[in-house]
């Protein structure tokens, strides 16, 4: 055999394909019953955070059902923000 050529190695042998495992079930929420994503392996709701938006559409709802009567508007948004963070 020449010096500096190699001498050819055998083929290496193929890799058999990675076992990729299912995805983990999806736990839905039982306390409400609505269904909605919870944290993987909690039973607590995935929380999706309420925007500026929201808020401002709910507490004028709240304002709405007082019939346009005097109240705290900084209560009405406190009281928005409680809802819509409640899921209600």
């Amino acid at each position: 055999m020449a010096i500096g050529k190699k001498k050819p190695s055998a083929a290496a042998p193929a890799k058999a394909p990675v076992p990729v495992a299912p995805p983990a079930p999806i736990a839905r929420s039982e306390s409400k019953g609505s269904g909605t994503l919870a944290a993987k392996g909690t039973a607590s709701a995935v929380k999706v955070p309420v925007t500026y938006e929201q808020v401002a559409e709910r507490a004028y709802q709240i304002y709405l059902k007082r019939g346009f009567g005097p109240g705290d508007a900084t209560s009405d948004w406190a009281e928005a923000e409680r809802q819509l963070k409640a899921g209600r």
